[in-house]
């Protein structure tokens, strides 16, 4: 059973707004992805980091992904 902690990060008013307005299970997922970006900025370099996010974005893009799209899942559209 995987143990969780309460981190604080600040963020934007705008994405703190979607956060809050979205339901639990996306919440979750979001705090999976956070983990792993947080875990992976530990690991790396600036520059590999940097890679990282990079590529995450290209392969979101490539799969359809748009910003519109993105808002429209947080805000469960």
């Amino acid at each position: 059973m995987m143990t969780t902690s309460t981190i604080r990060v600040q963020i934007d008013d705008k994405a703190a707004r979607l956060f809050a307005a979205a339901p639990a299970d996306r919440r979750a997922r979001l705090g999976l992805l956070i983990g792993y970006l947080v875990e992976q900025f530990a690991e790396s370099t600036p520059a590999s980091l940097f890679a990282l996010m990079d590529e995450m974005s290209s392969e979101a893009r490539a799969r359809g992904l748009t910003p519109e799209i993105l808002d429209s899942i947080l805000r469960d559209e």
